[in-house]
């Protein structure tokens, strides 16, 4: 069983050190990871330290317990609190209930009435744990999640962006009608606007709702497997059916559809359907086709069923870079992390369409195009230099003719989106290396301000808190709070030394309007006080 972790908090050290020496803490389910001396060190500990519990007093100097428990609620709200105090007081305990404190224990602690505490604290932590893990919980928020991850999958599926070999159980899964050997046809339609014009996004919405339903029963009713979902505003349809044949009685189904929404609805039905194949696979291709299918309503009109066979009169299918394959070799590159691996995937499946196309030379030249012009926007998103990226002194456009095989095409392709891919980590690294730049100096200018904290300093260089305490100890080694308290030691240090100011002035000129904490926190980092260590 994994352990809590827990930090005691008392300004007497004997005492923290003679609660952790009375307890097993370990058959209580609990490890103490740290203490401190108040509140404040309490509040920069449970910055960097992934705290369950905190066991505190509420009588200390600088920031007391009741103090420290209302900042854990704002920063830290899932640290959990036990309260202990020699005084008996009703306010106390009314402040302690307003701040959810799990436990309220009487000075001096006894070891028997502590462990009772704990076994409820860890009881209560296990409760919440078991809650959040439970099976059934989670069955029940994944069949509430389901329609969106249904619809999330498929738009997916049909965009080709699904690399899964077991499509088949994915469906089943999700609960997807339909057969992997069976035959599939997709269709994309689109609903035209109502002649009265008054309906409003949400009115829109729920018509394009109610004709995907109407749709799906007409289909139903004809005995073919519909699954229909909405995307890009776009009714997207894929059918299954047991036989080639069955493809007149869709068209019928289909056209009788459209005329029955301009009666039902007002408004006009358009359907692209695309061709038709066997198995799951054969889906994406026909989701291409269904698009460009539904282009041809401008030429054809709306209110109707137009087939990709029926209007596209090429011999053979065109080899064309669209915006799924600029999408995959953009991701893989982008996100790649300078990796072999995910650029080499990427190249390959682009390319594999050049292979399996019977192409023209200027079907051929226009893929490239797209290629290029890929790499191009990448370059110029991440101000990137053309020519260290693909050669050629930057006039990219010379390559369209350059290469005399697909093997020179795929080494060229690869060592280009590998140059892109390091070259945008080196970016990133940069911009990293700037960010908790500007934060050192930002620290260095306002070290002096008490109220210095990450969420104010991140709003200055406009970078959210838990990104940028990564990347700070990333590059310093340090922590924030560390990193901030070193600075202001430093420099009261040499105005220590340089200066005749009172130790309470040095103590407010670097950021501790308390003096006394200020000497405390002086002590801890020198081993002398601030007195002491003037007159070395």
């Amino acid at each position: 069983m994994e352990l809590y972790k827990i930090m005691i908090v008392d300004d007497e050290e004997e005492v923290r050190k003679a609660i952790v020496k009375k307890m097993d803490w370990e058959s209580l389910g609990f490890e103490v990871v740290a203490d401190a001396e108040n509140g404040i060190e309490a509040l920069e500990k449970a910055e960097t330290l992934d705290l369950d519990l905190i066991l505190t007093d509420i009588k200390m100097p600088f920031m007391d317990g009741l103090e420290l428990g209302r900042k854990l609620q704002k920063r830290h709200s899932h640290i959990k609190l036990i309260l202990f105090s020699g005084f008996d007081e009703f306010e106390y305990a009314k402040e302690a209930i307003r701040l959810n404190v799990m436990e309220y224990v009487l000075k001096p602690v006894n070891a028997e009435e502590l462990a009772r505490v704990l076994t409820r604290v860890r009881e209560e932590l296990d409760r919440t744990i078991a809650e959040n893990r439970d099976i059934e919980r989670l069955k029940k928020n994944y069949e509430e999640m389901l329609p969106v991850i249904r619809e999330r999958f498929l738009t997916d599926f049909v965009r080709g962006l699904f690399e899964e070999e077991n499509l088949e159980g994915r469906m089943e899964e999700l609960k997807i009608p339909g057969r992997e050997k069976a035959i599939h046809r997709m269709a994309v339609a689109r609903i035209g606007h109502r002649s009265d014009g008054k309906l409003t996004a949400k009115e829109q919405e729920m018509l394009r709702i109610s004709v995907g339903k109407f749709l799906e029963e007409q289909l139903v009713s004809a005995d073919f497997i519909p699954v229909i979902w909405i995307y890009k505003t776009y009714l997207t349809v894929m059918i299954s059916m047991d036989e080639e044949k069955e493809t007149v009685r869709l068209l019928d189904i289909l056209e009788s559809s459209c005329r029955k929404c301009q009666k039902i609805f007002g408004v006009s039905l358009t359907v692209g359907l695309g061709g038709r194949g066997t198995g799951y696979r054969s889906v994406p291709e026909s989701y291409r086709e269904a698009l460009s299918a539904l282009e041809y309503r401008a030429i054809l009109g709306n209110g109707r069923v137009i087939c990709y066979q029926d209007v596209d009169y090429s011999v053979s299918v065109p080899l064309c870079f669209g915006s799924e394959e600029a999408a995959l070799l953009t991701k893989a590159v982008t996100f790649g992390g300078g990796e072999e691996n995910p650029v080499r995937a990427a190249v390959e499946s682009v390319l594999e369409r050049v292979e399996e196309t019977d192409s023209t030379a200027g079907s051929y030249q226009l893929y490239m195009i797209g290629i290029l012009n890929t790499v191009a926007r990448i370059v110029e998103k991440y101000g990137l230099s053309m020519e260290q990226m693909v050669g050629q002194g930057g006039n990219y456009l010379e390559l369209i003719t350059a290469f005399q095989s697909k093997e020179e095409l795929s080494g060229w392709l690869f060592d280009t989106c590998m140059n892109l891919s390091r070259g945008i980590e080196e970016k990133r690294a940069a911009t990293t290396r700037n960010l908790v730049d500007e934060a050192r100096d930002y620290i260095e200018k306002h070290y002096a301000d008490p109220e210095l904290s990450v969420d104010k300093l991140c709003r200055q260089i406009h970078i959210s808190p838990s990104y940028f305490s990564t990347i700070f100890k990333q590059e310093t080694g340090s922590s924030y709070v560390n990193y901030l308290t070193e600075v202001r030691l430093q420099r009261a240090a040499a105005l220590l030394q340089t200066t005749e100011d009172k130790t309470y002035l040095i103590a407010s000129k670097v950021g501790y309007p308390e003096a006394n904490y200020f000497s405390y926190v002086f002590k801890k980092r020198f081993g002398v006080s601030p007195t002491r260590y003037r007159s070395r």
